[in-house]
């Protein structure tokens, strides 16, 4: 009469290492799977709210219009121009009226927020004021404004940094932003977009466009 044999200590072993390495297979593939998702969800993610915040700029600078109680000025970092605003974003019924727009980078946030403010709280208190602020975009590394001109002498085209109201009483012909956003894992990205202004003097010369790039 035959016996049952069990399995001996070693084929235990043996059977307990392949399910072993079986389940790392598959756990691996899994989280990786995973963790493109999840890079490919915050890339999508992150190209969304870039979108948002330059067609907000845009429209912006679009809808300027010159006004001496508020001058177009700009720096590196920050730009500031008159503008048609919604003074009472809580209620129902919009109440537009001539206001200041201040796009900034803030430094304590790291971000590139956005100050809307009426004409009459404008005068005589040019400080931008957190009530009326927002931010935009959040985890930004880097930030630069640049404004085009027309060389009155030379009749070029030039880029300058600073916008003044003091050495240039007008409206720029075209703004550039230039900005890094970090990403998850240290990566960072660049974006950059030229934004033509209508009524900005001298004519449209530079080539329109937008384009991002890894860093």
């Amino acid at each position: 009469m035959r016996q049952n044999k069990g399995f001996t200590l070693i084929e235990l072993f043996i059977s307990t290492a392949i399910m072993f390495l079986v389940a790392i297979a598959i756990y691996s593939a899994f989280a990786n799977g995973v963790k493109v998702w999840r890079r490919a969800n915050i890339s999508r993610q992150l190209e969304r709210d870039v979108n948002i915040m330059l067609t907000k700029l845009t429209r912006d600078l679009r809808n300027t219009f010159e006004f001496s109680g508020i001058p177009f000025e700009g720096t590196e970092s920050a730009i500031s121009f008159p503008a048609i605003i919604n003074s009472d974003s809580l209620s129902e019924e919009p109440q537009y009226e001539v206001g200041r727009i201040i796009y900034f980078f803030d430094e304590g946030k790291t971000a590139l927020s956005k100050e809307s403010k009426a004409y009459p709280l404008v005068y005589g208190n040019e400080d931008v004021e957190d009530k009326y602020t927002t931010s935009l975009i959040s985890d930004m590394s880097d930030l630069t404004f640049s404004y085009c001109y027309r060389d009155n002498v030379t009749g070029e085209y030039k880029w300058k940094d600073l916008w003044e109201k003091e050495e240039q009483d007008s409206i720029p012909q075209a703004v550039s932003i230039d900005f890094v956003l970090k990403k998850d894992e240290g990566e960072n990205v660049s974006f950059s977009k030229t934004i033509f202004i209508s009524i900005g003097t001298g004519e449209q010369k530079i080539e329109l466009g937008a384009k991002t790039e890894p860093t």
